[in-house]
């Protein structure tokens, strides 16, 4: 029995060490770095957000990002991400794509599509934007990003929509302003509150449909301040620039009284246009009449890619910016301006070693079908031979 246990206790041993020195099957990594895998990804990515399953398309949009820093699909990728939160809606998804937006400026600043970047951070605020009577937060950083936008991109085409969507987002802001000064002046009679209100619209929002209001009711605040000289100068301007205003008349009035010549008017502009009754109870439910695209810029409403924007993604027209390695211009050659997006980027060269110029392609070199020279079918030839050499126990179990 003892003999028979010992038996058995060395062959349990013996198949442990077999087992154990086995070959050894290595976990294989789907998202390890490939020639081309970049480009598999980011292709699966946009089919994902092409059927609304956003979160798997931006895990690989990821994917690209982070195991493939040299691509030329980094700025698309990130493009992408920020396109799918815009297009998901709600406050939190807004915000996200606004940080996404933000972090692309700041990474590729000369990109082709920047104007159109800035335009949509200004946007994503545009679309938490409520009444004017309520929270103006949203409607400040909307105004902040269009000037911004307005002021890098004098050359775009995009600048007459930033400066449209500027005069819209301004007149919610001046509805704002001039809401809380008729409280403080009418019911309150807070004439020094309702006055740095009125200055804001007189000095900020020009193209305000209420601005000839704004100058009358800031020259009576004045009045009523004792502060004649400088009311006159708001009258006059409202007489001037408005003759054929509701409040015209009261201003003649008041510069009478002053002792103020009255001015000629200096244009024949009708009466400024003031919204209807159902537009100003419009307006209090929240409609503000903003054009905002539901759109984003890679990717549009459906989750589809747009072309036109893909085939700006050229490796020479993009920043030499921390994280775009890959796509920025080689100052040591010329670089092709007119490559398909979908080529490789090129490999960085040094040196002359292998008989590559500076800023040239190395060219990868192609496989052989060869099943003499076929490297798969040697490294079966040296598995078997592997396992053959393993010895008495590896023939044993084998």
């Amino acid at each position: 029995m003892k003999l028979r246990s010992t038996v058995i206790i060395v062959f349990v041993f013996a198949l442990v060490l077999a087992v154990g020195c086995g070959p050894k099957d290595k976990v294989k990594n789907e998202n390890a770095p490939a020639p081309g895998r970049d480009k598999e990804l980011y292709e699966q990515a946009s089919k994902k957000a092409e059927k609304g399953r956003y979160d798997e398309a931006r895990l690989l949009y990821n994917v690209v990002i982070t195991t493939y820093p040299d691509s030329t699909y980094l700025p698309l990728s990130k493009l992408a991400i920020a396109d799918s939160f815009y297009l998901e809606g709600g406050t939190s998804n807004l915000q996200q794509a606004i940080g996404g937006y933000k972090d692309f400026a700041q990474y590729f600043p000369t990109h082709p599509k920047i104007c159109a970047v800035k335009h949509m951070i200004a946007q994503a605020y545009m679309r938490q934007m409520g009444a004017y009577n309520r929270d103006i937060s949203n409607a400040k950083q909307a105004e902040h990003q269009l000037k911004a936008a307005e002021q890098a991109c004098r050359n775009s085409d995009i600048l007459p929509r930033i400066k449209g969507d500027l005069a819209t987002v301004q007149q919610v802001l001046g509805l704002h302003e001039l809401d809380i000064a008729r409280f403080y002046t009418d019911n309150r009679r807070a004439y020094k509150a309702g006055e740095s209100r009125l200055r804001d619209i007189v000095n900020n929002y020009p193209f305000f449909s209420y601005y000839d209001e704004a100058l009358y009711r800031l020259g009576v605040a004045l009045i009523e301040q004792e502060q004649p000289e400088e009311a006159s100068e708001y009258f006059t301007r409202l007489v001037r620039d408005y003759s054929k205003s509701e409040f015209a008349g009261k201003g003649k009035e008041y510069l009478e009284k002053l002792g103020k010549p009255i001015p000629a008017p200096s244009n024949d502009n009708p009466a400024p246009e003031r919204p209807s009754f159902m537009g100003k109870f419009g307006l209090i439910l929240g409609r503000n009449g903003l054009d905002i695209s539901e759109d984003g810029i890679l990717l549009s409403k459906k989750g589809q890619e747009k072309d036109d924007v893909k085939e700006t993604a050229k490796p020479s027209e993009v920043s030499n910016q921390p994280g775009t390695r890959a796509i920025r211009a080689s100052t040591k050659g010329a670089v092709a301006t007119n490559q398909p997006d979908t080529a490789p980027a090129t490999a960085p060269t040094t040196n002359g070693a292998n008989g590559v110029g500076a800023g040239q392609a190395v060219v990868p070199e192609v496989k052989s079908s060869d099943p003499k020279t076929d490297p798969k079918k040697d490294d079966k030839k040296d598995s078997k031979k592997k396992k053959e050499k393993k010895g008495f126990l590896g023939s044993i179990f084998k």
